[in-house]
């Protein structure tokens, strides 16, 4: 999914509305974040988990707004890149880069907990738009069209109350997280490596459908 978004917002058209406005890149952000917390799940080691939590911290602070999302970009993009050393450099080593320095106990908490907190933290981009953004988001955009300048979070995040994709895309993101959650402490630490529950696999694939079937709307970034 991550990746999806990602090629999404770096298309042509995407690029020339990054381009009239730089605010846009607040999609970019999501994207690393949700594909480094997606490619953590198959790197079940205690460097891996806490680059990407690390990583997953920048999704709040991008979905409210306070600090300019191009640097927030970089700042995830330089994440996702320590990510990808660290498993490389583990890979090749074929151990762990730190877990040796932890108990096997603490190792196993540090592994499944800094994940669930990465989906916690990943729900946000829906929980700080619906509670945080939208019910203050016209009252700014009108006070900031008659002062002629943008205004609290909308220095840095384009208007969205009109995109019909961002209510249906957050709603199922939210939705997803939780049973991501869910689904983890159901299976606990797994030791026994059992196969992942597939209710979640089930709503990602419905999610990244209606995002397909929602496009058309995306591209009008605007309800009919």
């Amino acid at each position: 999914m991550g990746i999806l978004y990602l090629i999404f917002w770096l298309l042509p058209f995407t690029i020339e509305s990054y381009i009239g406005d730089p605010r846009w890149s607040h999609n970019w952000v999501y994207a690393l974040i949700t594909i480094t917390i997606a490619a953590a799940f198959f790197q079940k080691t205690v460097a891996s988990r806490i680059v990407a939590f690390l990583q997953a911290l920048l999704m709040p602070i991008t979905a409210s707004g306070p600090i300019n999302t191009t640097v927030l970009t970089l700042a995830a993009l330089i994440l996702l890149l320590v990510w990808i050393i660290i498993v490389l450099v583990e890979r090749r080593n074929n151990s762990p880069l730190i877990d040796n320095r932890f108990s096997r106990r603490m190792q196993n908490w540090i592994i499944m907990h800094s994940l669930i907190v990465c989906w916690l933290l990943l729900a946000h981009m829906g929980l700080v738009f619906f509670l945080s953004r939208l019910p203050f988001e016209a009252q700014l955009d009108i006070l900031g069209t008659s002062l002629g300048q943008s205004l609290g979070f909308l220095l840095n995040l384009p208007i969205e109350r009109f995109d019909l994709v961002v209510y249906v895309f957050d709603i199922n993101l939210i939705i997803l997280a939780l049973l991501f959650v869910y689904e983890q402490l159901k299976l606990g630490y797994n030791p026994q490596n059992k196969p992942w529950p597939r209710i979640s696999f089930y709503f990602l694939i419905i999610t990244l459908a209606l995002g397909f079937a929602l496009l058309p709307f995306t591209l009008q970034g605007i309800i009919p």
